[in-house]
C-alpha cells in the first residue's frame, strides 16, 4: 500500500471508465466542440479558461509557424518518411528535434532573456535603461541577442509585426514586449544596421507577458512546425521528393580520401 507521502498530485488529468477529465473539466461534454485548439492550449499550460483574447492570441501563436517553405525542418521530415513511411511519427520527430538556437528554439532563449532583465524589478522600472543594459552585456559578451534579426526577413518580419498587433489588440503585451521593442531599436542603433525582431523573439516576449514560464516558450512553434511536418508528409504522399533529394545529394558529393599520417 502506499503511503500519503509517497502519492504524486497532479491536475492535468485522469482517464477513467467512462469519462476523462482535464484540468477539472469533463472533455467530452465541457471541452470538446466547445474550445478552439488554442483556447485548449491556454487551459492545459495554465490550468486556467482563457478570456476570448487570451484564445486569441495562443491560436495566433500556434498558427504563426506552421510553415516557412521547405526549410531543413521540412526537408528532414521528407527524407525520414522516405525510408521509413511506416513512422509517421518519426518524420515528424525529425521536423521538430532540430528546435534549437538557431532555428525556432530562439522564442526560449528570448524569453529567458526578457524575464532575467525584468526579475526583482518594480513595475515601474525604466524598461529603457533596462534595455541599454542588456544590450551592453551582450555585445560586451559577444553574443547574439536572441529573437533579433533574420535572414529572410531582413527589413522586418511580418510574422512578428502581425503578433504584435494581435498583443496589442487583446490587451496582452505587457513589460516583455515593450522591452524587447526597446532592445531592437538600442541594438539597431548600436550595430548600425537594422536587427528587427523575429517571429520567434515576439513568441517569446508574448509567452511571458501571457504569465507563462520562459522554459515553454518554443513551445508554440513545436506544435505548429510539427502540424507544418504532417502536412508536408501528406504532400510527400502526393508529389514524392525524399527520395529525389537524397540520390541528388549523393550524385553531387564528392568523395576525397584523407591524407595518410
Amino acid at each position: 500500500m502506499i503511503e500519503a507521502e509517497q502519492t504524486f498530485v497532479t491536475t492535468m488529468g485522469k482517464a477513467e471508465l467512462d469519462r476523462v477529465t482535464l484540468r477539472g473539466y469533463d472533455l467530452c461534454s465541457e471541452l470538446v466542440g466547445r474550445l478552439t485548439f488554442g483556447q485548449m492550449a491556454y487551459l492545459m499550460l495554465t490550468g486556467q479558461m482563457p478570456t476570448p483574447e487570451q484564445g486569441r492570441m495562443v491560436d495566433s501563436l500556434l498558427v504563426i509557424l506552421v510553415e516557412h517553405g521547405m526549410t531543413s525542418s521540412a526537408i528532414a521530415a521528407r527524407l525520414t518518411y522516405s525510408t521509413a513511411p511506416e513512422a509517421l511519427q518519426g518524420a515528424v520527430a525529425a521536423a521538430i528535434l532540430g528546435a534549437g538556437s538557431v532555428h525556432l528554439g530562439s522564442a526560449t532563449d528570448c524569453a529567458r532573456m526578457l524575464t532575467e532583465a525584468l526579475s526583482g524589478q518594480p513595475d515601474d522600472a525604466d524598461l529603457d535603461s533596462i534595455a541599454e543594459s542588456v544590450v551592453d552585456r551582450y555585445m560586451a559578451e559577444r553574443r547574439i541577442l536572441p529573437g533579433l534579426g533574420h535572414r529572410t526577413h531582413s527589413g522586418g518580419d511580418p510574422r512578428a509585426d502581425r503578433l504584435f498587433e494581435i498583443a496589442a489588440e487583446t490587451g496582452v503585451a505587457g513589460r516583455h514586449c515593450a522591452l524587447l521593442r526597446l532592445i531592437a531599436e538600442k541594438a539597431t542603433a548600436r550595430r548600425g544596421r537594422l536587427l528587427p525582431i523575429n517571429v520567434t523573439g515576439a513568441m517569446g516576449a508574448i509567452s511571458c507577458d501571457l504569465g507563462l514560464p520562459w522554459q515553454v516558450a518554443k513551445g508554440f512553434a513545436i506544435v505548429g512546425r510539427a502540424l507544418g511536418a504532417v502536412a508536408h508528409l501528406a504532400d510527400e504522399v502526393r508529389e514524392p521528393m525524399g527520395k529525389r533529394m537524397s540520390d541528388l545529394i549523393n550524385a553531387h558529393v564528392v568523395y576525397q580520401d584523407p591524407p595518410r599520417r
